[in-house]
């Protein structure tokens, strides 16, 4: 199976000729809308869903509650999954965890649903979340920015789930020199390595 990341949260993922595309947001380059046959989104906001940009992409959504009610004219393609669900898009084997956006206020709450999703036991994409998967995994996609974000917990999640290798995600409020700093704190956790990967290059999950 082959990863390709794309700006921001944005990753497809290609296997026996289909392409699933997750987190399809606002910061994402276009070549990441092209050849879908399947989407997952983790959550609402534009960064991870960019509603106008998928109007143009015939390909059936799975996601959660609250992004179906902010779909719109692409309502009628949204699959509705949750916590503990396990389906098949486009020939890809997907299992759904969690229920709850980190919290970026403490004032404000729990922003919004997140689901986070498990794809063919191997790459785990959490959205805005460090909720865990309940096994090992091959390639995980750890954030390392946002309103919401802190090291801390970033670092005990790497070290948690154990993957192979770890991807981050999350990154277009940071610098460069902030996605070194990220590589830094990361990298060797749980003696696994950590990856930056630039927009537009590809990795082999095994």
């Amino acid at each position: 199976m082959k990863l390709t990341k794309y700006s921001h949260a944005c990753v497809t993922l290609e296997k026996d000729g289909k392409v699933l595309l997750v987190d399809p947001g606002n910061f994402a380059e276009d070549a990441a809308f092209e050849g879908v046959d399947a989407i997952l989104v983790t959550h609402e906001h534009p960064d991870h869903f960019d509603v106008d940009r998928l109007k143009h992409v015939d390909a059936p959504i799975w996601t959660n509650a609250g992004v179906a009610a902010r779909a719109g004219e692409l309502a009628e393609r949204v699959q509705v999954v949750a916590d503990g669900d396990v389906f098949e898009a486009a020939g890809f084997a997907v299992r759904a965890y969690g229920k709850d956006h980190a919290v970026i206020l403490p004032e404000l709450g729990v922003p919004c649903v997140n689901v986070g999703f498990l794809i063919e036991d191997a790459v785990y994409h959490p959205g805005d979340s460090f909720t865990q998967p309940d096994r090992k995994v091959h390639t995980n996609l750890v954030p390392i920015g946002g309103p919401w974000f802190s090291l801390p917990p970033a670092v005990e999640y790497a070290r948690a789930v154990q993957a192979e290798q770890t991807i981050g995600i999350h990154e277009a409020p940071l610098s460069a020199v902030g996605q070194g700093q990220a590589k830094r704190f990361l990298d060797g956790q749980g003696g696994r390595p950590f990856l930056l990967v630039t927009p537009g290059d590809s990795v082999e999950v095994n």
